[in-house]
Formats: structure tokens, C-alpha cells, sequence
């Protein structure tokens, strides 16, 4: 078994949550780098986001850089290492969902997916109003079955 030795930052804790590498964005200018071992060969790939680190096993090593104003830092971490993180993170995520109300999912002319909005409690008590225009990420959302989704109207305009 060849052995990968990658070199860079350990400090993980704020590369996850602060660097905005992990935001769900595609990343155009500082993709995860990712090594697999390919029959006895070290594969290299290019992954565009955090999503997609989920879809290699833990063991998996992978390098990734927070790029700063005046300087850029790498780090290397495993996918072990992110997927507490990437669950944690799934958690806050869905736990308002579950409290969603005024679901409104926007259709264009021909079906196709325009917008979705709610509104939920969030936990300092306040009403929170949001949504995507994202069809992934909506999409995303209706599989995860944490809105109260009928699919038919009211919650189609």
C-alpha cells in the first residue's frame, strides 16, 4: 500500500467554520484537493465542494486551502475528520426546518423550479424569514422530509 504524506495546517476547527470553503458554494479558485489510491497509483482529484468530500471514505486524505487576503494557508485533514463536522453542521441546519411555515415553492411557466421561501422560529425566539434559489438545495430539502411538504397547492405559486 502506497503511503500519502500531505503537509499543511492541523488547526481544523476554524478552516471548517470559518474559512467559507464548507458554505455548500462551488469552489472556483480553491477546490479540495482529494487522494485515492488507484492500483498502485496516487489519482488526484478535483472536488468543487464540501458536499462531495462525503462521497469518499474516511480514511480518504485531502488538502484543502483558505485563501486570505495578504497570504493563503493550506491544510490537511481527512474525510474522517470533516464528516463530524459536515453532520453537526447538517443538524443546525434541519433543526428549524422542522419548525417551517408559509412553505411557498415558486414554479416557472413550464414547471420548472423558480424559488422557495419560508419562515421558521429561530431559537432566541425571533421569526426568521428565508429561502433559496437554488434548485439543488431546494431539492435537498424536500428529501430530507423536514418541511411540511405537500407539493400541491398552497405551496406552489
Amino acid at each position: 500500500m502506497t503511503k500519502i504524506i500531505t503537509a499543511g495546517r492541523t488547526d481544523l476547527k476554524d478552516f471548517f467554520e470559518k474559512s467559507g470553503n464548507f458554505g455548500g458554494v462551488k469552489l472556483t479558485h480553491t477546490p479540495f484537493l482529494v487522494f485515492l489510491e488507484e492500483e498502485g497509483a496516487i489519482r488526484v482529484h478535483i472536488v468543487d465542494s464540501a458536499d462531495q468530500l462525503l462521497s469518499f471514505p474516511d480514511e480518504t486524505p485531502v488538502m484543502g486551502q483558505w485563501q486570505g487576503n495578504y497570504r493563503s494557508d493550506f491544510f490537511h485533514f481527512t474525510i474522517g475528520d470533516y464528516r463530524p463536522y459536515a453532520n453537526e453542521k447538517r443538524n443546525q441546519w434541519e433543526k428549524p426546518l422542522l419548525s417551517a411555515r408559509n412553505v411557498v415553492k415558486q414554479v416557472g411557466p413550464q414547471g420548472g423550479f423558480r424559488y422557495l421561501a419560508y419562515e421558521y422560529t429561530a431559537e432566541e425566539g425571533h421569526t426568521v424569514h428565508t429561502g433559496t434559489g437554488f434548485a439543488e438545495e431546494a431539492e435537498e430539502k424536500q428529501k430530507r422530509d423536514t418541511m411540511p411538504w405537500s407539493a400541491k397547492p398552497p405551496y406552489l405559486r
